[in-house]
């Protein structure tokens, strides 16, 4: 059998679908401005969902098959101990659009979004106006304000140009979608929509062609965009993958690539969850379905590697990648089979370390590992950095840039990283990981136990007392925890 992930420039990729075609006109159109907007570089951010850095490759996995991310992480840099403050899809999305924090929004949990507040700042509004081109691909779970009466609320809220989104497939095989649906409206034109809702109920792995499965039609859409890209404005693309997000019904090619048996399988923590801390996880269930369920988690994961590639791949083409910063990332990770759970929304380094890579070659040296504890907002100032954006647009607190990490020089403050749910944060300074509630006290020493498996609080207050000061002095600037649903 042919290896799907090894060769991407040998599958064969669909035409260009009709529903697409406008994306070229749109976009050259849009980005002409003075050469001197060339100097500056390209900005693509390539986000994915639930995705472990436990199953990636670059980050010392035995079982991941993922090429594409390791060659990037071999063009880039990894950042180790990066910090997602959010622990599901909403809050980590809209945390970082916004430069804010789940508790500055009331928003911890994807069932507390609402809306953002009218007129929120966010960094894409920033970027259009330091000139570039703005544009969104994929899904999205950002809510702007008043998105439930205005369909292009996304583009006129959040500062694109373009905004190009749907929900994910699990939402969209519920049937929770609206009528006028992007992704739906184009299997339904291509009379695929039967198939899609018979293969997801059937819980089978899908046998859509690549550029109507939804992960490799946002591929589609966004090469469709650069080829219609003409290097006037520099671009900022944001490219969000529903990947690796279950149902894990990647292609059966990609399934054969993995057995259950090669699988990590559960482990167990020797200390008693505070029940609130996992109330919105699941028990893992038996050691032979976790087994099942990691081999398809990883069949998804090769699958959203190819894609990776394929957007590489174009950039490439298009000869716009000597000057592309391209940032990969996932919102949040994923609870699988660790301390006998499964899903998200808690704070072990198995959700909140989001496997974040910056790959510029012709910026910054290759293939670096970055131990620095990090927080995925700080990308927030780095792209403005990178845009040369006014300094007045850098004024909000508990915010830094990764340039300094990334050039190699000196500069970079931040001591610790936070993570959050309703009622608990994460601290994470160097190698320990604090989690504190009120009826909680964890510590965990991740340079020996990086799965948070042994709770060291009592062994050493002294820490504990040291990153309790950090979470006060972190609320201190940031402000006063919300209440959930307060937009």
């Amino acid at each position: 059998m042919k290896n799907p992930i090894e060769s991407p420039d040998k599958l064969r990729y669909h035409s260009k679908m009709k529903s697409l075609l406008p994306l070229a006109l749109l976009c050259h159109s849009a980005l002409q401005s003075a050469d001197a907007e060339t100097i500056r570089p390209n900005i693509v951010f390539i986000e994915v969902d639930d995705l472990s850095y436990k199953y990636v490759g670059c980050l010392n996995s035995p079982v991941a098959r993922t090429p594409n991310i390791d060659a990037l992480a071999e063009r880039g840099v990894i950042f180790r101990n990066a910090v997602a403050p959010g622990t599901m899809c909403a809050p980590s999305r809209n945390a970082l659009i916004t430069a804010l924090y789940p508790h500055n929004l009331g928003l911890y949990q994807n069932g507390d979004m609402r809306q953002l507040p009218q007129g929120v700042w966010t960094f894409p509004k920033a970027l259009q106006r330091s000139g570039y081109y703005t544009a969104w691909v994929g899904k999205c779970h950002v809510r702007p304000y008043a998105h439930f009466k205005n369909p292009n609320a996304l583009a006129e809220e959040m500062g694109f140009d373009l905004a190009r989104h749907t929900l994910g497939r699990t939402m969209i095989g519920q049937g929770k979608t609206k009528s006028d649906d992007w992704y739906v409206n184009h299997l339904k034109e291509r009379g695929l929509l039967e198939h899609f809702n018979r293969e997801y109920s059937g819980k089978t792995p899908t046998t859509l062609p690549e550029d109507d499965y939804l992960d490799g039609f946002f591929t589609r859409t966004a090469i469709d965009f650069l080829d219609g890209y003409h290097e006037g404005k520099p671009l900022f693309l944001w490219v969000n993958y529903s990947l690796p997000h279950d149902p894990h019904d990647a292609p059966q090619e990609y399934q054969d690539l993995f057995k259950p048996a090669d699988m990590p399988g559960v482990n167990k923590a020797d200390f008693v969850h505070p029940p609130n801390l996992i109330a919105r996880t699941k028990k893992a269930g038996p050691e032979n379905k976790v087994k099942n369920e990691q081999a398809g988690y990883c069949a998804s994961i090769a699958y959203l590697d190819r894609q990776v590639g394929r957007v590489m791949q174009a950039l490439e083409k298009k000869g716009i990648l000597d000057n592309t910063v391209v940032v990969f990332f996932s919102d949040q990770g994923l609870m699988a089979g660790d301390h006998g759970l499964k899903d998200k929304c808690t704070l072990f380094q198995q959700i909140t370390n989001p496997a974040l890579i910056i790959s510029a070659p012709k910026r910054f040296a290759s293939g670096r590992t970055v131990q620095n504890v990090v927080s995925l907002n700080d990308l927030v100032f780095t792209t403005l950095d990178l845009a040369g954006a006014n300094a007045s647009e850098k004024t909000l607190p508990d915010l830094y840039s990764l340039m300094p990490l990334l050039t190699g020089e000196e500069g970079y403050a931040r001591e610790a990283a936070f993570a959050e749910i309703e009622g608990y944060v994460a601290a994470v300074r160097g190698n320990y990981r604090y989690i504190r509630g009120a009826d909680a006290s964890l510590l965990f020493d991740e340079s020996v136990d990086p799965d948070d498996l042994k709770n060291i609080a009592a062994e050493h207050p002294e820490i504990v007392e040291q990153m309790s000061r950090d979470i006060d002095n972190w609320f201190k600037q940031t402000g006063a925890p919300l209440p959930p649903k307060s937009f």
